[in-house]
């Protein structure tokens, strides 16, 4: 382990072929890796110090769409000239382990909604354990500035200063979340990272729809919880926000409508 002022960080990014991602998220029973990138950072350097990057092609991976080929580039000829197959992948996830092992810290992009269940997943089904750190998730440990409203890559890149020339492959974009990352106190993205999430809950409650002034108000109110970024949540008919606690405690949640924590 390195000095905790300056950790080793161990970025991470998936490609994946999956069969419903965007209505369904993940799916580890059909789901599957197509490619990894992981690359250790000296955070103290600013430099990677090592790097695995490798194409995966795994025997029972979906056949890969035009959608993924378009935005990857990766396709079923690349992954059967070039992928890792068998036991070529046991020893793929032994040389992440490692990098794993000697990380302070891991890191990723939107991770615990994709890479780290992916990741998980298919750790076991080559009856390896992944050794437990804690991740770092970019989309939500990093205090952006305000007028960065976006959180995908291409404009956190944009936003930045720079381009990543190959998008939505691993390895660079494991190099591009850690250029961004480096812009920022690494302390305060660990303070975040281990803080536990709380819910909020937005107190809009539906109006009298034959008064149009108190329509106009709740219209109002709903514009700003939806600009906060709560999420509406259909079967519950709330609206919501994940928030880390810590910023709760330290009174930084200042939203100019009432809301409360959800038990």
């Amino acid at each position: 382990m390195s000095d905790q002022s300056s950790p080793l960080i161990l970025g991470i990014d998936l490609e994946g072929m999956n069969r419903d991602l965007q209505f369904s998220g993940v799916d580890v029973k059909t789901d599957r890796v197509i490619e990894i990138g992981a690359v250790l950072w000296d955070w103290q350097e600013g430099q990677p110090v090592k790097i695995l990057s490798e194409l995966v092609n795994e025997v029972d991976h979906l056949p890969i769409s035009e959608e993924v080929e378009m935005i990857t580039g990766i396709n079923d000829q690349l992954l059967e000239k070039w992928g890792a197959k068998g036991q070529e992948i046991h020893s793929v996830l032994e040389q992440l382990k490692g990098l794993i092992e000697k990380a302070d810290y891991l890191m990723a992009h939107n991770g615990p909604s994709y890479d780290i269940p992916m990741l998980r997943a298919m750790f076991s089904r080559y009856g390896l354990e992944m050794p437990e750190k804690v991740w770092i998730d970019t989309m939500t440990d990093i205090e952006f500035p305000r007028k960065m409203t976006g959180r995908s890559m291409a404009l956190l890149e944009h936003s930045h200063g720079f381009i990543n020339p190959f998008p939505h492959r691993a390895v660079t974009d494991v190099l591009s979340m850690l250029k961004i990352a480096k812009a920022y106190n690494i302390q305060r993205m660990i303070k975040l990272a281990e803080s536990p999430k709380q819910t909020l809950v937005a107190a809009l409650k539906a109006p009298n729809w034959k008064d149009p002034v108190a329509v106009t108000e709740f219209n109002a109110i709903k514009n700003k919880v939806a600009k906060a970024r709560f999420k509406w949540n259909p079967s519950k008919k709330i609206w919501t926000k994940e928030i880390h606690k810590v910023l709760i405690d330290e009174g930084k949640i200042n939203f100019d409508f009432e809301w409360y924590i959800s038990e």
